[in-house]
C-alpha cells in the first residue's frame, strides 16, 4: 500500500514539476499526421527529430497529437532534455483507454547537459531513472540515445504477457527503440 501512495504521489508531483513549457521545441499539431493520414509506417521515412518520432507514433495510432487536451508540455530540462510532451488516453484495438500514457523527449545529439548524460546512462543500465529524490522511473531509450519515452499504463499486469496491455506496451516500445537506428 505505502509503494502505491508513494508512486501515485511520485507522478502528482512529476507533473506539478514537470508541466509546462520553458522553451522547448514546439510541434504544430497541424503538423502531425494521423493513423489514417499517414503515408508510410517506416522510421526511416520520418526525420529524425521530435516531430518525426510524433509523427511516427501517430502513424500507428499510439498517440493522438492533434487532441491538445490530451496533450501536456513537459519541462524536459529536469531530465536534461530539450524537449518532452505527454500524450494521454492512448487507443488499444480501437478502444480508448484512459489509463495509459505516454511521455516523449528528445535529447540534443551534442553538447548534452550533465542531467541528460546521468539520465540516459541511467536508463540504459537498469531502465530506469530518478529526479529531485523522488522514485524511480521506469524508461526507455531508442537505439541511437537521441529520445527517451515513459509508457504508463495503471492497468497493466506485468505477470499476464499475453494480455492486450501487455502486448501493446512491448509493440510500442519495440518501435519506439527502433526509431531512426
Amino acid at each position: 500500500m505505502k509503494r502505491i501512495f508513494a508512486a501515485l504521489l511520485c507522478a502528482g508531483l512529476i507533473i506539478v514539476f514537470a508541466s509546462g513549457c520553458f522553451g522547448g521545441q514546439q510541434v504544430n499539431p497541424e503538423d502531425v499526421a494521423t493513423g489514417d493520414e499517414a503515408s508510410s509506417f517506416e522510421a526511416k521515412d520520418y526525420p529524425n527529430d521530435f516531430t518525426g518520432l510524433c509523427n511516427y507514433f501517430a502513424a500507428y495510432g499510439y498517440i493522438n497529437p492533434k487532441d491538445t487536451s490530451k496533450i501536456t508540455e513537459m519541462d524536459a530540462s529536469l531530465i536534461g532534455a530539450k524537449v518532452g510532451k505527454k500524450f494521454t488516453a492512448v487507443r488499444i484495438n480501437d478502444t480508448d483507454v484512459k489509463n495509459i500514457t505516454i511521455e516523449l523527449y528528445e535529447y540534443s545529439t551534442n553538447d548534452r547537459p550533465a542531467t541528460a548524460d546521468e539520465v540516459i546512462s541511467s536508463v540504459k543500465s537498469n531502465g530506469t531513472f530518478t529526479i529531485l529524490e523522488l522514485p524511480e522511473v521506469k524508461a526507455y531509450i531508442s537505439d541511437n540515445g537521441q529520445f527517451l519515452m515513459i509508457y504508463n499504463d495503471k492497468g497493466l499486469d506485468e505477470s499476464k504477457t499475453d494480455s492486450d496491455n501487455y502486448k501493446w506496451r512491448e509493440e510500442v516500445v519495440e518501435k519506439f527503440k527502433a526509431f531512426h537506428k
